[in-house]
């Protein structure tokens, strides 16, 4: 299933521009590994969850469930559901991901991704049919795992753009399945808790009412911690 067959299965679509999260920008802290540059200022309290285990990296596998930033963000907007209700809510993903591609190219040949073959070189080589043939069959298969471009103007936030869709909470999951990472943004339409997933971070920001915040600290399986939005985040170095 293509990336942008999985957005309309999960009910979201495109943004025609980035007007749903102009209002974001002015709120944002200073550039910087923070609380406050990754979630807008002004909400009552703030918190962040860990994306990953303690001692876990991307792509660990730890029992049955594979560790990756959309296992802690599945978490988080779970308990963010009885907040949320039925309202849409709104994503953004950072426009410098690799699986995607420009609109209207193919997306067997645009740049960010490729393939080559190869084989064993203890046994034959193949002919020029077998490896065009591989080649093809590989292309055809990096092609259904890459996202295209929405034909809009992205969401510019200092030093970062985002490509923006609208759904219901499920919908900022739509794209688990392909090869980057989460959203990095993540708000509903009344804007009353706002998620920030930095692409440089181990931990997910989050901002919202006191009441919410207490909520999400008292849930055990997030692991989340009280901040304030001068405080730092841990860099994925």
């Amino acid at each position: 299933m293509s990336g942008s067959e999985a957005l309309r299965r999960a009910g979201a679509r495109w943004d025609d521009g980035p007007g749903a999260g102009e209002w974001i920008a002015p709120l944002l802290g200073e550039l910087g590994p923070s609380v406050g540059h990754a979630v807008p200022l002004g909400y009552d309290a703030y918190a962040v969850v860990p994306l990953f285990p303690d001692g876990a990296d991307d792509g660990a596998d730890l029992g049955d469930e594979p560790v990756d930033g959309y296992v802690a963000l599945a978490r988080l907007l779970d308990a963010l559901t009885p907040a949320t209700g039925d309202q849409p809510v709104h994503c953004g993903l950072w426009e410098g991901f690799g699986f995607l591609f420009d609109h209207g190219t193919d997306p067997r040949y645009a740049p960010g991704m490729g393939v080559g073959v190869g084989w064993d070189p203890a046994g034959p080589v193949p002919d020029a049919a077998e490896i065009a043939r591989a080649r093809a069959e590989a292309e055809d298969a990096l092609a259904a795992r890459r996202l295209e471009r929405p034909a809009a103007d992205p969401l510019h936030l200092p030093h970062r753009a985002y490509h923006l869709w609208t759904g219901p909470l499920p919908a900022a999951l739509a794209l688990r399945d392909l090869p980057g990472d989460a959203p990095s943004l993540v708000w509903p339409e009344d804007r009353s808790w706002f998620v920030g997933v930095p692409i440089y971070t181990r931990e997910v920001a989050v901002g919202a009412s006191a009441a919410v915040v207490d909520a999400l600290l008292a849930d055990p399986g997030l692991a989340a911690r009280r901040v304030e939005p001068g405080d730092v985040l841990d860099i994925d170095d």
